[in-house]
C-alpha cells in the first residue's frame, strides 16, 4: 500500500473502533501527525513503518515548569502496528445495489 492508502486505513479504522482501543488511539495519532509533518513526510513514514512492521509515534518537547509537553515531530517506533479488523467493502459489486452507499457501522 502507498502512504495515502495507509493513512486512510488507519484513520478510518480509528473512527470505527471503540473509544478506548489501541486502534482508535493510533488512528488519532496518524491524523495528528498529518498536521505536524505534512503529507509527503507522513506518507513516507507510514510506508517505512508498514514495511518494517512498526508504527509511528509522536516526539514531544521537554516540558518546562508547569507547561505540558507539546508534540513537534513524528518518528518510527519499535512497536508493532495495531491489529485491524477486516470490514466488508460496501462499495463492492457483490453487494446488492440496495445496500451500496450504506455506511458500514460497527458496534463493538
Amino acid at each position: 500500500m502507498d502512504g495515502y492508502q495507509l493513512y486512510k486505513k488507519y484513520t478510518t479504522a480509528g473512527q470505527l473502533a471503540s473509544w478506548d482501543s489501541d486502534v482508535r488511539q493510533y488512528g488519532q495519532l496518524v491524523h495528528q501527525a498529518f498536521y505536524l509533518v505534512g503529507i509527503t513526510r507522513l506518507f513516507d513514514l507510514l510506508e517505512q513503518a508498514e514495511a518494517d512492521g512498526k508504527r509511528l509515534e509522536l516526539v514531544y518537547s521537554s516540558p518546562r515548569s508547569g507547561s505540558p509537553p507539546v508534540a513537534y515531530d513524528v518518528q518510527v517506533a519499535e512497536t508493532a502496528p495495531p491489529t485491524l479488523a477486516t470490514l466488508f467493502d460496501v462499495s463492492s459489486p457483490n453487494w446488492p445495489s440496495l445496500l451500496r452507499g450504506i455506511y458500514p457501522w460497527v458496534f463493538v
